[in-house]
């Protein structure tokens, strides 16, 4: 997957899931988006006026992963990646998959980002430990993605806007009356605004009436929380849903520096989905 995806490094470790990360510009400066720290990232923004800037993995990045895997002997690779609406990674792995030694690369378009994607990845890891074959999981994939929902709150939507990743209008409703806008992907795998309401407390809540219209299914879910540097609010959230669904699968994670520039610091989410699938 690419590096948006921002599952913890223990899940990483423990599927082998292998990473091709973006690439982060703070000022004159450009770095791989694994290279970053959330605290060095943003130390370095504190120092240059105006935003730091994103821009998809090259080719020749992605082809040498792809190449360095087959060597290994891999024999099929799913690629997993942020969605081709707001970034062009995945024209990238597709322009790699044509000139790689071996055809069997599987390019998966998520249609989501930063845990919306992670958690896809985490289950086709989970299925591949499981034996699944490639089309088996390939097949699951999109069943599984249109029942993943994601959604993140932000305190302006003017990253967002300079960076192209929201339309002027959308973005104005976050000025007006202190709103907190709560995002989410749209049908067209674009960043949009799913409702508005008056204060933070207030979007979460909002987004707990969704994942809790999901559980009403009777289903178990794996429940990722997620947050832009705020650690102490992140772990707070955490503790809430461990504390008010404490029969499903929880898990914080911390989003890095590429949706750091575009949301903007203090920005928190939600990503859920049923699972084992079903």
């Amino acid at each position: 997957m690419d590096s948006t995806g921002y599952l913890p490094k223990e899940i990483l470790d423990r599927f082998q899931i292998r990473v091709v990360p973006l690439n982060v510009t703070i000022g004159d400066e450009t770095f791989s988006e694994t290279e970053l720290t959330n605290q060095i990232y943003f130390e370095k923004l504190s120092h240059i006026q105006g935003l730091s800037t994103t821009s998809q993995p090259s080719v020749g990045t992605f082809l040498e992963t792809y190449e360095s895997l087959f060597t290994d002997g891999v024999e099929d690779i799913i690629s997993i990646h942020i969605s081709s609406g707001i970034s062009g990674t995945i024209h990238s792995a597709l322009m790699a998959k044509d000139l790689a030694s071996s055809p069997s690369i599987y390019v998966f378009d998520s249609r989501s980002s930063a845990l919306g994607l992670g958690v896809l990845a985490w289950a086709a890891a989970e299925w591949a430990e499981q034996g699944l074959s490639t089309s088996e999981i390939m097949a699951r994939l999109p069943i599984l993605n249109q029942q993943t929902e994601l959604f993140f709150i932000v305190d302006t939507l003017e990253n967002l806007r300079k960076g192209g990743r929201i339309g002027g209008a959308a973005a104005l409703v976050g000025t007006l009356l202190q709103i907190k806008p709560i995002l989410y992907f749209n049908q067209n795998a674009q960043i949009d605004v799913f409702d508005k309401v008056r204060s933070r407390h207030r979007a979460w809540e909002r987004v707990l009436q969704e994942l809790t219209k999901a559980l009403s299914t009777g289903k178990r879910y794996r429940i990722c929380v997620m947050h832009v540097n705020i650690p102490e609010e992140g772990q707070i959230l955490f503790h809430e849903l461990q504390v008010r669904f404490p029969e499903h699968e929880i898990q914080l994670c911390e989003a890095g520096a590429v949706i750091a520039t575009h949301v903007g610091t203090g920005a928190f989410g939600l990503v859920f989905h049923p699972w084992p699938f079903q």
